[in-house]
């Protein structure tokens, strides 16, 4: 399904915090819009894949946001997971991680539970 575009300008006007998805894009981040089943947006996507690791955001309504880090290879998984509604808040944090190896960089993978939906 297409989604009418509209401008960038026009968008953070109507919702300032869209700011740090114009942000993230500038600094590499690629963006996607994805659809439910019946064709309807279910959320916008972004991620910025390194190396080691790839970092991604899932913003579902002006209320709801994830981020998440995952590491790659054998053993990976979900090393950082948060999940709230302040888009600015998470963006932040997930862009202030420490790259893996580094002092202070999120290394334990989260293995999920029978309630723990991504």
């Amino acid at each position: 399904m297409a989604f009418a575009p509209i401008t960038e300008a026009s968008a953070v006007a109507r919702f300032p915090e869209l700011a740090q998805l114009a942000a993230l894009r500038t600094a590499g981040w690629r963006f996607r819009p994805l659809a439910d089943d019946r064709g309807g947006l279910l959320c916008i996507a972004g991620c910025r894949c390194h190396r080691l690791h790839t970092d991604a955001l899932y913003v579902f309504d002006r209320f709801h946001v994830v981020g998440v880090r995952l590491l790659e290879g054998d053993g990976g998984g979900v090393v950082w997971l948060r999940d709230g509604s302040d888009l600015t808040e998470i963006v932040r944090d997930l862009i202030a991680l420490p790259a893996p190896g580094e002092p202070g960089a999120p290394n334990l993978v989260m293995r999920p539970n029978a309630l723990w939906l991504p």
